[in-house]
């Protein structure tokens, strides 16, 4: 009871309302730095995509991985399974989770990997001490856009990505609901639920 209530206060901090707005170097270089490289790579290698789309997600997992707290982002979108959940329905759904985030945000960045990106200085602070972080992508040739990163600083001291949301499409309800929804029309089998799910595709993401 006690863990469910912790991870539902956690839950509001990182959809709160923001409270200011503040310049912390540190956190715009740990997304700054890490999405120029990320962006990088999409545009210098993405040609690889098509012929093999594995060996060339392998190449970002890298900086992907150390940046989220996949643990917390998959007990957010398991919800109220999670307490209902094994060790190792957990464990194979952070993995699933690390996989299906990725994939969807490798993909949906492919479709802008003509773009430049510059992050904001400004720092918005959330309630329970989370962070936004703006990131805008802007084009010559077509819209310009933004993502936002949520954070926060774990209990080692290292910040750790914990929602995304591009161009007003928040990435952490919209795997919560859609997960729901696999678990529900499998009647609440989780093994089959977690087998099933499927990343979300450009045109799914942007259409929800």
């Amino acid at each position: 009871m006690l863990r469910l209530f912790f991870y539902k206060l956690i839950f509001l901090a990182i959809f709160s309302l923001n409270l200011n707005a503040d310049r912390i170097p540190e956190i715009h270089s740990f997304i700054d730095k890490n999405a120029q490289y990320f962006l990088t790579i999409i545009k210098t290698e993405g040609s690889e995509y098509e012929a093999d789309p594995e060996k060339f997600k392998n190449k970002l997992k890298n900086i992907w991985e150390p940046m989220v707290d996949v643990r917390l982002v998959s007990r957010l979108i398991l919800s109220k399974a999670y307490s209902a959940a094994s060790e190792d329905q957990v464990l194979r759904f952070q993995e699933r989770t690390k996989k299906l985030l990725l994939d969807t945000y490798v993909t949906t960045l492919l479709e802008f990997k003509d773009y430049d990106l510059s992050t904001d200085q400004e720092i918005k602070v959330n309630k329970n001490k989370t962070f936004e972080v703006n990131v805008r992508f802007s084009s010559n040739t077509s819209y310009s856009f933004s993502t936002k990163f949520t954070v926060y600083k774990n209990n080692a001291g290292e910040y750790k990505i914990v929602n995304i949301i591009i161009d007003g499409i928040n990435l952490g309800l919209t795997f919560r609901n859609q997960f729901q929804g696999v678990l529900k029309k499998s009647n609440f089998d989780l093994d089959e639920a977690i087998n099933s799910w499927q990343p979300l595709s450009s045109e799914e993401l942007f259409s929800t």
